[in-house]
């Protein structure tokens, strides 16, 4: 019984280094809005008027945010950009101390549950090492799970591509070779 005990208090230390190194979902969601009105029996919630949305390392900026809660308590929410601009979000990356990424839409939806996120209309992603831009895309659609650094970029807001239906953007930038250090060559003299 002792050791159960003693399993079960040191079972999460086990359980955190497994987690992503942002663990957003961990976080508490925070909401800033000029308005907000809750509907209980739809388990809906609409935040209007400069909306700014926090969950960890996640930010996104729009004009109006709705939440729709399921029977799980998952909740996915729908943000919508204002007149001349767009959703903006931001989210630090795994796999290094400031690896970033950035993009903006006129509607973007994040799926708390999944942590993904999928940007529509005048949708572009860029992914960040640092301030240096190391990736960029834009397309009608793109979709970007965050736990897995797996992004999808589609010509068509369905979230397909479909010929003739334009393109897909993308930039890949060079990366910088890091410093070598001095290689030493000893001489074949003898002293």
């Amino acid at each position: 019984m002792r050791k159960f005990f003693l399993l079960t208090l040191l079972l999460p230390f086990w359980i955190t280094p497994a987690l992503a190194e942002k663990a957003d979902n961990l976080q508490p969601l925070r909401i800033w809005s000029e308005s907000q009105t809750y509907d209980g029996n739809k388990k809906v919630t609409i935040y209007t008027g400069s909306v700014h949305m926090v969950k960890g390392t996640l930010t996104i900026n729009a004009a109006r945010l709705e939440i729709v809660e399921d029977a799980t308590g998952a909740k996915t929410g729908t943000l919508f950009s204002g007149p001349g601009k767009l959703v903006n979000y931001r989210q630090k990356r795994d796999g290094g101390p400031d690896l970033w990424a950035e993009g903006e839409a006129n509607k973007v939806v994040y799926d708390d549950a999944l942590e993904v996120i999928k940007l529509f209309n005048q949708a572009k992603l860029v992914l960040l090492d640092g301030k240096k831009r190391t990736h960029e895309s834009s397309g009608a659609y793109i979709s970007y799970d965050s736990r897995t650094d797996f992004m999808s970029v589609n010509n068509t807001l369905d979230g397909i591509s479909a010929p003739g239906a334009g393109f897909t953007n993308a930039v890949i930038y060079p990366v910088e070779e890091k410093a070598k250090p001095p290689v030493n060559k000893k001489s074949d003299t003898h002293e």
